[in-house]
């Protein structure tokens, strides 16, 4: 087999960064990249670097541009990112059996979440608002190019996509980054064109090498980028489970009497101001994080006395749940928001009652907690207390 080597050069391109990669001849790729993605035939791959906050709904055009600027054929095959190209962009080779693979990767992990989580919200405000959701590009995103020196039949080509995609997850890991993935990543494998290998799985000497290529490469790219792990405040996470500030203010207001002098919206953004600045609280983080870690425990069966499924029946026995949040609602509102507190968890409306044992005592003392604060400022606005 012939030593495979990809060639990597950056070209000025003002304050971004854009990177080619030149192949050793015509290869057979198979891609998610926005620019000739899904099978195609080219020598040329490209790492197109946009400014952050980059808002266009035909992104296409851009590249098309940059193409004729550089001089890169049509049948190229472009990714887009806005992390920083020249800082991270890193290339990694490895050889298993006989089989060598060479990844090229940029990471930039900011919106970097889990699968089938939900986007934090801060993250969604990166967003292009016109564009749609299945096409916005968030300044966080992992651009991969794995080449191999080995041709794959098209099913080989799809197979080894899942194990870039592994790989890539288990790059993350190693660099602690809390994600499979970020919202926008784009892979694409690259082989010689001819009859070939139709398996490219991990047990494999070409899914060997690729995986191996592909995590070195990522890993890499994410240390220079320099977003290792980092600790999110108990509103990220609950948000990220789908108790985000508007499922809240939803429950709130399911128990809020009518008061015709307090204007609706008004009290909406009282809420909103009371949860910003609990989210900065390393008491109010730590309450509700434990509450979210024993819920964790005790989803997976891994509470003592609470096994065998019983941790989701809410035995009369277990009252960890009910401590956790009169300690919550006493230290942010006192004895008024431990009453405020005890009213939402017996009616748990709206996503209260979706929650488990411990999340729904947990969020019913936050939320009957800011409630009673609100009410007793607007009252003392009113000079109302003491009447």
């Amino acid at each position: 087999m012939n030593d495979l080597d990809v060639k990597v050069r950056m070209e000025d391109n003002g304050n971004e960064g854009f990177a080619i990669m030149t192949l050793p001849e015509r290869f057979r790729l198979l891609s998610s990249t926005i620019m000739n993605g899904g099978y195609a035939e080219t020598d040329t791959v490209f790492f197109y670097e946009v400014p952050l906050g980059y808002d266009n709904s035909f992104p296409e055009e851009d590249m098309e541009q940059q193409c004729r600027r550089f001089g890169i054929p049509p049948h190229a095959v472009g990714f887009m990112t806005a992390a920083d190209i020249r800082r991270v962009i890193t290339v990694c080779k490895e050889e298993f059996n006989g089989v060598q693979a060479v990844a090229v990767a940029t990471a930039g992990v900011t919106n970097a979440v889990y699968a089938g989580e939900r986007l934090p919200q801060e993250v969604l405000d990166l967003l292009p608002e016109h564009v749609p959701p299945c096409d916005r590009n968030p300044p966080g995103t992992i651009n991969i190019l794995v080449a191999v020196n080995v041709p794959l039949h098209d099913c080989g080509l799809a197979n080894a996509l899942i194990t870039v995609t592994e790989a890539k997850a288990a790059a993350l890991m190693d660099t602690g980054v809390d994600g499979t993935g970020t919202t926008s990543d784009a892979v694409s494998v690259a082989c010689p064109i001819g009859d070939g290998c139709k398996y490219a799985g991990t047990a494999t000497d070409v899914g060997v090498a690729i995986a191996r290529a592909v995590r070195s490469a990522v890993g890499a790219s994410v240390l220079k980028w320099g977003n290792g792990k980092r600790p999110k405040d108990f509103l990220t996470r609950l948000d990220e489970m789908g108790v985000g500030e508007k499922e809240m203010w939803e429950a709130a207001s399911a128990l809020y009497v009518e008061n015709p002098d307090w204007d609706t919206d008004v009290l909406r953004k009282m809420f909103s101001r009371h949860l910003a600045v609990l989210r900065k609280d390393i008491n109010v983080n730590a309450m509700i994080v434990a509450a979210m870690s024993m819920e964790g425990l005790g989803m997976k069966d891994e509470l003592f006395g609470l096994d065998g499924g019983r941790f989701l029946e809410d035995p009369v026995h277990l009252v960890a749940d009910e401590l956790l949040g009169i300690s919550l609602s006493q230290y942010i509102a006192g004895t008024k928001g431990l009453f405020e507190y005890i009213r939402y968890d017996k009616k748990k409306p709206g996503v209260l009652g979706t929650l488990g044992p411990f999340l729904d005592d947990i969020v019913a003392s936050l939320i009957g907690s800011i409630m009673s604060r609100i009410y007793t400022e607007l009252l003392e606005s009113e000079d109302r207390l003491g009447s």
